[in-house]
């Protein structure tokens, strides 16, 4: 890459935004040129790629522009950026959290039905235990029972957060990167679907009481290595899952209450944004389920959402930039100024998943395996079968 700097106009912060639009795009570029060497293997986790300053000389951008890709890819979960002596920008340990998410807003936006969400989950959840159960190392069997001793916390919270990592460490040790990122797509779907939950608080409450049942049974049956026991037990929380997400006030097209999200705030307080630009993010997206996602619709000027979140551009353009990533929304030019909604693209999706799975090394014998699963879940035409599809794609060689 050439050694020259790339003179580019300074973005007056008063102004309107428009000279931060190309350089935005430029930023984007400059993400995905360090995306892929990442991905691709060249650096590996723990790498440092270098300074700041360094970079953006060798890039041929302003530190204006590095820094604006770095933040891109901090917000991916791809890279860490650390400061003082022997700081600079290192390849964190993975994106695995932020594929998750953007697959399932893509999952959220089409709606897919309640019935493809509980067969293949369980499915999924079924072939992870089969492999899981012969897997598990002497280490990953105490750390389970660590986590078992945890569960009977009479905190519900504590409760989930103990289940939830036991479901975690069960389909891990299967060994199939597979399973275990489409196992995290489905938690997510579950997790957005119970803080929007239409759901009475006394069967809202008992809903999550029968989900830890079930983990704690599956968990069991595999450490004793009854493998009909531990698929019956992922069975059962595969339908708490599915049940908590047709319940969900947006699967179901229902306004949005703050009475709903308050109760899972105040439940499970790790729910609740930690981060100003965590809390714009969520309240921009429920501004778009409020509004029956539509497509094209502006949202604002930058001005006209900083005055309605009360927040300054930084955070703003935080919050725009996890949205932008997941496909949820594009800053527009010209006359069509403004933020708009926009569709989310299945084939980022398949793509990001397709990267994620690289990043794992996933095999062809594991791959091979859950072919042979959706074999039978794609009966129904490719058509009907959105999940099957994605993954399909996202595993194909």
């Amino acid at each position: 890459m050439s050694a020259g700097r790339k003179t580019e106009p300074f973005a007056d912060s008063r102004g309107s935004g428009k000279e931060w639009q190309p350089r935005a795009r430029r930023a984007a570029q400059i993400a995905r040129q360090l995306e892929d060497r990442i991905l691709g293997g060249e650096w590996l986790v723990g790498f440092h790629i270098g300074r700041e300053a360094e970079l953006a000389t060798e890039m041929s951008v302003s530190r204006w522009t590095l820094r604006e890709a770095v933040r891109i890819l901090e917000a991916a979960g791809l890279v860490s950026n650390r400061k003082g002596v022997g700081g600079g920008l290192f390849v964190a340990s993975s994106a695995h959290a932020f594929v998750c998410k953007k697959v399932a807003n893509y999952f959220e936006f089409i709606r897919v039905s309640g019935e493809e969400f509980g067969t293949t989950h369980q499915a999924l959840g079924r072939l992870a235990m089969t492999t899981a159960i012969h897997n598990l190392t002497a280490e990953e069997r105490s750390d389970v029972e660590a986590h078992l001793a945890e569960a009977p916390d009479p905190s519900m919270a504590r409760k989930l957060v103990e289940v939830g990592y036991i479901h975690h460490l069960l389909v891990r040790a299967s060994r199939n990167p597979a399973l275990v990122l489409f196992a995290g797509v489905f938690s997510r779907l579950t997790f957005d679907a119970s803080i929007y939950s239409d759901l009475d608080d006394a069967t809202w409450r008992r809903t999550f009481e029968r989900m830890a049942v079930f983990i704690e049974g599956m968990a069991r049956a595999a450490l004793a290595g009854d493998l009909a026991g531990a698929q019956d037990g992922h069975d059962g929380f595969a339908l708490i899952c599915r049940e908590i997400y047709e319940a969900s006030l947006t699967y179901l097209g229902k306004p949005i209450t703050a009475a709903a999200t308050q109760r899972a705030y105040d439940y499970f307080p790790p729910a609740r944004p930690m981060k100003k630009a965590d809390l714009v993010e969520r309240q921009i997206r429920e501004m778009i389920w409020e509004r029956g996602w539509p497509v094209g619709t502006s949202l604002g000027s930058e001005k006209e959402l900083l005055d309605r979140f009360n927040v300054g551009r930084a955070v703003l353009r935080e919050a725009l930039r996890s949205l932008e990533q997941l496909g949820v929304v594009e800053m527009g030019r010209g006359s069509r100024s403004g933020l708009r909604v926009i569709s989310p693209d299945p084939e980022v999706a398949m793509d990001s998943c397709r990267r994620q799975l690289q990043r794992d090394r996933m095999s062809k014998t594991n791959a091979l395996a859950v072919r042979r699963m959706l074999k039978d879940l794609a009966s129904d035409g490719d058509d009907g079968r959105p999940i099957v599809t994605l993954i399909e794609r996202a595993i194909a060689s």
